[in-house]
């Protein structure tokens, strides 16, 4: 396919969240573009497979609804949005502790303060944040959140029972080495909207952007092999000429494009495991978090899905697993060790869950150690990513946009 002129089409590579971001600006603008994407399936690292009758994300992922760019692109009503009760059950000293926000649950909140988790001063100082009254903007970029969390006045209480594997489960890497500037943003926007699920899974978000685009301007399971500045190759030889082209792949498949080399940023793992349990032996119907205080592992924190979404057969529940920083076991080896923990938390009724399926995921979020590298300039191939900000489903759209809306301003320049 070959086009010129003012017709020619914007050629987008990768159909996840920024790619998807990038062809929705794009069409409301009445630009024409055709985006690729290797894969059988729009999403990109937003995904939701069907096995067996379940409806399985791929890696525990929620939506924050105060995301400005999925306020902005997505139809929360549509989405059938279904929210996790803010706050969690903590683990710890044989027996689950309920942490809560004291501004959405007074009640919950208020007995918060007589748990181990975290002393009163530590609780107050959650509450002084959540009020905007102590921040952490006077600490340096390149501030550690484990660190930051220190200076701040923080104990070893909250900090190894609570703030560990309550951002562990958001970083994806144990040390909590992640910028300050990260944790900021993640615990703004958990404070000012819910923390939600679609009624059919995390898929469902890039299925509705894709639905904002015509079809045919997508082409799945075409993996482009060469890119130039108007125009793109697939593997099997087929060439697309446009008036742009956008790469909004992984950086290490963007620079492969772009013969750059293997130069890549770090990527933070996870390994996310499924169990299906009878709901007659589910420990509780109610959608809410539950995190490891002791550190003993593996698992770092604990949802049953199916209290979110419709997820699971007539009669069935689901349970989403993560595990961090066990790469060096096998997947089975660690549904065994993590069988062993979910019967320590919940009981003999835990010998009647099944594995599912576990899913290994070595990129699942770019680090985030150093703060954000800038946007690059708008070269002669463009680039987006959430690996331009501070990655998440939000950051990955608004590169998307602004990527798109360059675009639509030098057209009409």
């Amino acid at each position: 396919m070959k086009s010129s002129g003012a017709s020619s089409p914007v050629l987008i590579i990768g159909a996840g969240m920024a790619g998807l971001t990038c062809a929705v600006t794009l069409h409301r603008a009445n630009i024409p573009f055709l985006i690729f994407d290797r894969g059988n399936e729009v999403g990109g690292r937003v995904r939701t497979d069907e096995v067996d009758g379940y409806r399985l994300d791929r890696g525990f992922q929620v939506l924050l609804t105060a995301y400005p760019e999925a306020q902005r692109f997505l139809d929360y009503k549509k989405l059938d949005l279904q929210r996790c009760y803010p706050g969690s059950q903590v683990w710890y000293e044989n027996r689950f502790y309920r942490v809560a926000d004291p501004f959405r649950h007074p009640m919950d909140g208020f007995r918060s303060i007589f748990t181990p988790i975290g002393s009163f001063t530590d609780k107050l100082r959650v509450g002084m944040m959540r009020m905007g009254l102590l921040s952490f903007r006077s600490m340096p970029d390149n501030c550690s959140t484990i660190n930051a969390l220190g200076k701040m006045g923080f104990g070893h209480s909250m900090i190894d029972r609570f703030w560990k594997p309550f951002m562990r489960g958001v970083f994806l890497e144990n040390e909590l080495s992640t910028t300050i500037r990260k944790f900021e943003e993640t615990f703004r926007f958990f404070s000012k909207g819910d923390t939600v699920l679609p009624q059919n899974g995390i898929g469902e978000i890039p299925h509705q952007l894709a639905r904002q685009i015509p079809n045919d301007h997508i082409l799945l399971e075409t993996e482009i092999s060469k890119v130039r500045p108007n125009s793109v190759e697939s593997s099997d030889g087929t060439k697309w000429e446009g008036t742009a082209v956008v790469l909004a792949t992984e950086d290490f498949h963007a620079n492969q494009l772009l013969g750059l080399g293997k130069e890549q940023a770090e990527w933070n793992s996870v390994d996310c495991l499924y169990f299906s349990l009878s709901i007659d032996d589910l420990p509780s119907d109610e959608p809410i978090l539950y995190l490891d205080g002791t550190g003993n592992g593996p698992i770092n924190n604990l949802t049953f899905v199916s209290t979110l979404s419709d997820c699971a057969p007539v009669g069935q529940a689901l349970a989403s697993v993560s595990v961090i920083g066990k790469k060096e076991l096998d997947m089975e080896e660690i549904a065994k060790q993590a069988k062993n923990q979910l019967t320590e938390w919940f009981g003999k009724k835990v010998e009647g869950w099944k594995y599912l399926k576990g899913y290994r995921i070595h990129q699942a979020v770019p680090s985030s150690r150093t703060p954000p590298r800038p946007k690059p300039a708008f070269t002669e191939v463009y680039r987006c990513g959430d690996y331009f900000g501070l990655p998440s489903i939000d950051s990955a759209m608004k590169s998307g946009r602004l990527t798109a809306e360059h675009i639509i301003r030098e057209s009409q320049s």
